[in-house]
């Protein structure tokens, strides 16, 4: 085994003080990038490591946030999880991830784990608002941010979109193209405010265009492909079957194409669909997804400042964000066959 390397071997390669190694360490918003990288390179030349954990217990910091999401196979989360990433290193920060797979007890397991962890805050996409999670967190007044998150008010502070006005336009955008006849594809109301505020932008869409409102067309599942092709072949094997369908995510869109695929329909001429993310593969699939984009990217950022600024203390009151959603109209939804 090698000697280990100290603090003045940093600074001799990376050619700075050594208080300047020690602030890179402790407070690193405070030097320059330049100067961080240049540190950074020297401390990764000569194997540098150094005990977060311990410097953690001693000044009551450790750099680190936790971020627990719903899911890792929804590509939605990477997209914020990178905009996160890229604010935290801004200011030194380390993010550790959790993924609570719409599960309400692992996200308390992973809440305990990452408190062990001496995570300074926490960024969680959450399957239950009011949940002892998020309350014992908010009686402490642990800092906090909720991402992907409807609240626009109360003690917590909250980043997302506007998944109400999301729904609305989505099942809008069908209603214009002559649709009647909508089905609907929503993730459990259960383990997301985000698929039920989707939904009841799809109801009072039909509502104020005369549409009456069918609970048959709508399907309630996980946010899975096989729950999109499931329950695309439930929707189209009614009686009445719907022309169109609305998707509470871009993944269960995906699946719902091929349910219809698999069925021998046509799309979008036997089937129009429409998506909800905006995920990148949505426009490289045939026909490309008409969808509703969320800008997953910005609200991570946003988000990210929002939680370092409590940690921080620089705001004292909760804030509450909704970023602008828009719909991308491509190949996979079209005027119903009749109409033609």
């Amino acid at each position: 085994m090698g000697i280990m390397s100290t603090i003045r071997d940093v600074a001799r390669i990376a050619e700075v003080s050594t208080a300047t190694v020690s602030r890179v360490i402790n407070s690193p918003e405070k030097v320059s990038r330049e100067t961080r990288e240049n540190v950074y390179q020297a401390m990764r030349l000569c194997h540098y490591t150094y005990n977060a954990l311990a410097r953690g217990f001693a000044t009551r910091r450790s750099h680190s946030i936790g971020l627990i999401i719903p899911t890792i196979t929804n590509p939605i989360f990477a997209e914020s999880t990178r905009g996160i990433q890229d604010v935290a290193d801004e200011y030194g920060y380390h993010v550790i991830i959790g993924n609570s797979d719409y599960q309400y007890k692992q996200e308390e397991r992973l809440v305990a784990v990452l408190r062990e962890r001496q995570v300074e805050g926490f960024m969680i996409t959450t399957t239950d608002l009011r949940g002892k999670v998020i309350s014992s967190l908010l009686h402490e007044r642990f800092p906090l941010v909720l991402l992907y998150s409807t609240v626009r008010k109360g003690g917590i502070s909250a980043v997302g979109v506007d998944n109400f006005k999301g729904g609305f336009r989505a099942t809008e955008h069908l209603v214009s193209r002559g649709h009647r006849r909508i089905g609907m594809l929503a993730g459990k109301f259960s383990f997301s405010d985000r698929s039920y505020h989707r939904w009841y932008g799809y109801r009072n869409c039909l509502k104020k265009y005369g549409i009456s409102y069918d609970p048959q067309l709508v399907v309630q599942s996980d946010y899975s492909l096989a729950s999109g092709r499931n329950g695309a072949v439930r929707l189209m094997n009614l009686n009445n079957p719907p022309t169109a369908i609305f998707c509470a995510n871009d993944y269960i869109a995906l699946g719902a194409m091929e349910g219809a695929r698999q069925m021998g329909l046509s799309l979008p001429d036997d089937l129009s669909i429409v998506g909800f993310d905006g995920i990148k593969i949505g426009s490289f699939i045939t026909p490309n997804l008409t969808t509703i984009l969320q800008p997953a990217y910005e609200m991570g950022k946003v988000g990210t400042q929002v939680l370092l600024n409590q940690i921080q203390q620089k705001i004292k009151k909760p804030v509450h964000i909704l970023l602008e959603t828009q719909l991308i109209e491509r190949q996979s939804t079209t005027r119903p066959k009749a109409s033609h």
